[in-house]
């Protein structure tokens, strides 16, 4: 419904929009959200479950509300301004258009100060230093600057009497405008790299700008309240309603009940009641404030009178209007078909149902803190919120970074606006600018301080709890990860978030984790930073093809001979005195295939892995199952070496997953269904000519494709290719459930997984070897290193020289999207691995690099990101429809294209297991290797040290 005000007037006349083909009246100016949500309508998609989904956060955080516009897939109906004649889908397209231009330059732009968000904080800190003479540009990804608090009056309406807290919005632009500061609106911030690398799309278009200080103010989202029946449509958070509601003079429903904790709530429910609607109640989880609470009230009241006072107005227009307030009430699930129909609480009077048409949730807020985390910034546990480290004037532990605002850490808008000037009044004195007295806005920042510390014990009230969420309940939004689902994995040995969210995929979806890492981190008792998942670049959707720049590839690619052996942050010591027959070290795909091999044979077998098993390397990779040469693999002309070597193992290593999946009775996505290499000039398909030659030379079946049967194969491919190699044995398989089996069949098989354990060190001992960790010595009598891109490490302990080094190499996912490639595609003359998944993800890598930041840990490069996105796009020119959702790293494994196996010639009971190209021949390298540690049959010379004489 419409919501109307004697001075809140439309600006202009509607217009017309249709919705899966149903014409709907929208006002010029409004976001689609609020004409939707005007004509009742409140399921806007379905997942891939068929469950309907509609407005949850309203402020693009959580990419719940997604719809087709125009033939453009996945855009949020709740930032998207309507247009006249905008055809609106609930369904993805099946071929989408084009989400951006594809760059032929990306422009960088330098600033004395960048600030991310103009929210009150943002605002504030670029008036402050834009003052000073600093030169200041602000990005925020709303059309309209303010954030949630300052937002503005949507350009569908004109007020004649605004009320205070939209005058102090409209002051506060004006202010920082009338210093010089741009603001840029309209821009997604989608990566940091470095405090003077920043990478967005502005209205649709990539920057990288380069500041000389960095003010951190991306605000905060709405704490999840995971309940049964909170992903309906008609269910939102308090955020979302109250944006429909004061910025678009729109209601979600005629009747509406609210829920949560903190005034935010009140005011809503006020506006609500003033705009025509029907409040049925107010449900607040704090007590009912007693006599004692009056000490704070006064509090309160000294400190910030104009806050104080309208809370009792809210409370009085409540009453007034015969709107039940119940305190100490807590939320048991939210009920409909469909959509949402009631709310089922629990008061300290009883058991209580409440019928309406929608229902506003709030429990509080979270920092946005992914970019400063991205960048490095220190962080910390507050109680059950992760919060940036800052000193009072925001600096971080970056010394050209600040944060602040409810992005560092939640403390209100006056807060924000208080540290917002303290940041850049000291941004600006970094730049040796001449800065006025800061103590005025110190003594703001204390009576804030004491005001919001008052307000949060008059508020008081107990955290939701997550042991008590049924099983069926959904978590993860995005992915549709259950309570109960997370448990079992927990009951089943998974340790930490990020193994819940690899074995889950709770966390993978579009945002980000913002909507539930912090529940599934109550839930498995996570209590540090490492317990959340970390964000990744881009850390918001951005369209692929506005990242689509051609890079020279090869050349000053970093290499790294000798990675860094950095502990794992969650690494228990404990006593550990264990002795087995034989000692696997790394629990990767290889190492746990080792052990499971040797179990199976009924070998004492402990495996030893620093981390938690089979959640490095392995799950990083992108799952490409390969039989055929890759680019770097041949030089046109070769007749023996390793790559060729290694050529036979390929398909038997896929018949082991096969074997693997059907032991484990499920399927780990496996497709053989065949392998392309495309060819664009006359050279390349020479040498794709002497490839499949090679190929056929090694058993391996592979066939040369020209144009014509190229398309009638892959339709989806672009026009330039003159042909193709293609490898009908080649595929993929999910390594996140590949790993996992093998993890759970090694254990079954009565492999001892002993996680968080690092080897410090190896001495012989009697016949066999005294392995040290940190809790103790291990006695083994012999010793499998399966160590991947560390096994020169392991090796080194015992004297042993092993040509092992390690790259970081980047995978880049999109959204899941309709089947548009069934075959695993490569180029023959770039870095390129190219696939679909069963979820409709497209998967794009190829070998382009990451690099190690300081602590040994591997990051994303923006131009790896740019360059592997315009070869992709180039093959599969469907990708320009698509958003790109993430990019992540991971440490591989370089030996010389060949598997490195068998027993270390002077140095009996030590073996070796290490390859290239890892996960594809995982199996098939442990079965080899278990055969040879059991003395069944021996590793072929080629694969052995003997190779390197």
């Amino acid at each position: 419904m419409r919501l109307t005000h004697p001075d809140i007037r439309p600006t202009a006349a509607p217009i017309r929009i249709t919705f899966d083909g149903q014409a709907i009246e929208a006002l010029p100016g409004e976001t689609i959200a609020a004409t939707l949500s005007a004509a009742g309508i409140l399921a806007y998609r379905e997942t891939p479950s068929g469950a309907p989904r509609g407005l949850y956060c309203g402020m693009g955080a959580c990419f719940d509300c997604l719809v087709t516009v125009d033939g453009k897939a996945g855009q949020r109906a709740c930032l998207t301004k309507v247009q006249d004649g905008m055809a609106v889908g609930s369904a993805a397209p099946v071929s989408p258009a084009p989400l951006a231009a594809a760059p032929g330059a990306i422009p960088e732009r330098d600033c004395d100060v960048l600030v991310v968000g103009a929210g009150p904080a943002g605002l504030a800190a670029a008036e402050a230093a834009a003052a000073a003479g600093a030169r200041v540009l602000v990005l925020d990804e709303r059309g309209d600057a303010g954030g949630q608090y300052l937002k503005p009056l949507a350009a569908s309406h004109a007020h004649a009497a605004p009320d205070a807290q939209f005058r102090r919005g409209d002051a506060l632009r004006a202010a920082a405008r009338a210093v010089g500061a741009g603001i840029l609106t309209g821009a997604t911030v989608w990566g940091g790299f470095a405090p003077d690398e920043i990478g967005a799309l502005v209205e649709g278009a990539a920057t990288t700008f380069r500041p000389r200080r960095l003010i951190l103010a991306a605000g905060a989202h709405e704490r999840p309240v995971p309940v049964p029946g909170w992903t309906l449509p008609g269910v939102m958070t308090t955020g979302a309603m109250q944006t429909l509601a004061r910025a678009n003079r729109v209601s979600p429903g005629r009747r509406i009940v609210i829920a949560g904790n903190g005034p935010l709530n009140l005011q809503l429910a006020c506006e609500l009641l003033d705009g025509g609607a029907e409040v049925a109640a107010v449900a607040e989880a704090a007590p009912r404030p007693g006599f004692a609470a009056w000490r704070d009230a006064l509090g309160i009241l000294r400190a910030s009178p104009d806050l104080a006072w309208d809370g009792l107005r809210y409370l009085q227009r409540l009453r007034r209007a015969g709107v039940p307030v119940l305190w100490g009430t807590r939320i048991l699930g939210c009920e409909g078909r469909g959509r949402f129909a009631a709310l089922r609480l629990m008061t300290p009077a009883g058991e209580r149902r409440i019928e309406a048409e929608a229902c506003a949730l709030n429990m509080g807020f979270q920092p946005e803190t992914g970019l400063a985390r991205a960048l490095g910034a220190e962080h910390r546990f507050a109680g059950e919120r992760l919060e940036t480290v800052t000193a009072e004037d925001g600096r971080t532990s970056l010394p050209q970074v600040f944060a602040v605002g409810d992005g560092a850490a939640i403390g209100g808008a006056r807060i924000a606006l208080a540290r917002g000037r303290l940041a850049g009044l000291a941004a600006a004195a970094d730049l040796g600018l001449a800065v006025p007295d800061a103590a005025p806005a110190r003594t703001a920042l204390r009576r804030a301080l004491d005001f919001q510390a008052g307000l949060w014990r008059l508020f008081a009230a107990p955290p939701l709890d997550i042991a008590a969420i049924p099983d069926e309940t959904i978590l993860c939004r995005c992915e549709e990860v259950t309570a109960g689902r997370l448990r079992a994995e927990q009951a089943a040995g998974i340790r930490s978030l990020a193994g819940l969210k690899k074995a889950t995929r709770a966390g993978m979806g579009r945002c980000q984790g913002r909507m539930c890492s912090a529940s599934v981190a109550r839930l498995c008792g996570v209590a540090e930073e490492a317990g959340f998942a970390a964000p990744r670049a881009p850390v918001k959707p951005v369209p692929a093809a506005a990242l689509m720049l051609e890079l020279p590839e090869g050349g000053d690619w970093p290499t790294f001979p000798l990675p860094h052996y950095n502990q794992w942050n969650t690494r228990p010591v404990a006593p550990l005195a264990e002795s087995c027959d034989v000692l696997v070290i790394g629990g990767g795909a290889l190492g746990l295939s080792t052990a499971y091999y040797l179990a199976r044979e009924g070998a004492d077998v402990l495996l030893a892995e620093r981390g938690e098993a089979g959640m490095a390397a392995s799950t990083a990779n992108a799952g490409s199952l390969h039989v055929q040469l890759l680019t770097y693999d041949f030089d046109g002309e070769q007749e023996t070496g390793p790559s060729l070597d290694r050529l036979p193992l390929g398909p038997r290593s896929i018949a082991l997953w096969r074997e693997i999946a059907a032991e484990a009775g499920e399927g780990l996505g496996i497709r053989t269904e065949g392998g392309l290499m495309l060819a664009e000039t006359e050279a390349q398909f020479r040498w794709l000519r002497a490839k499949v030659a090679a190929e056929r030379a090694r058993g391996i079946e592979s066939h040369l494709l020209g144009a014509n049967e190229l398309r009638s194969l892959a339709p989806y491919l672009g026009q330039d290719f003159i042909g193709a190699g293609f490898a009908p044995g080649e595929g993929q398989i999910d390594p996140l459930r590949g790993t996992l089996t093998l993890r759970r069949l090694a254990a079954r098989s009565g492999a001892r997984l002993r996680e968080g354990v690092e080897v410090q060190a190896i001495a012989r001992a009697g016949g066999g070897f005294a392995v040290a960790t940190p809790g103790g010595t291990i006695r083994a009598g012999r010793v499998v290193n399966c160590a991947g891109a560390y096994a020169g490490r392991i090796a080194g302990m015992l004297g042993v020289t092993l040509p092992v080094v390690g790259s970081v190499q980047q995978v880049i996912a999109t959204e899941g999207v309709a089947p548009v490639m069934r075959h695993l595609v490569a180029h023959a003359g770039r870095h390129l691995s190219l696939k679909q998944g069963d979820g409709g993800h497209v998967l794009v890598g190829g070998g382009w690099p990451g690099v190690l930041d300081a602590h040994g840990a591997p990051r994303n490069l923006r131009r790896s990101i740019e360059g592997n996105l315009w070869v992709a796009g180039r093959v599969l020119p469907g990708l320009a429809g698509m958003q790109a959702i993430r990019a992540w790293t991971g440490l591989a494994v370089e030996v010389d294209r060949a598997p490195l196996l068998g027993e270390v010639p002077g140095t009996p009971g030590l073996f070796h297991a290490v390859t290239s190209n890892g996960y594809t021949l995982a199996p098939i390298a442990g079965r080899m290797t278990a055969d040879a540690v059991l003395g069944r049959a021996s590793v072929p010379p080629e694969f052995t040290l003997a190779r390197f004489d």
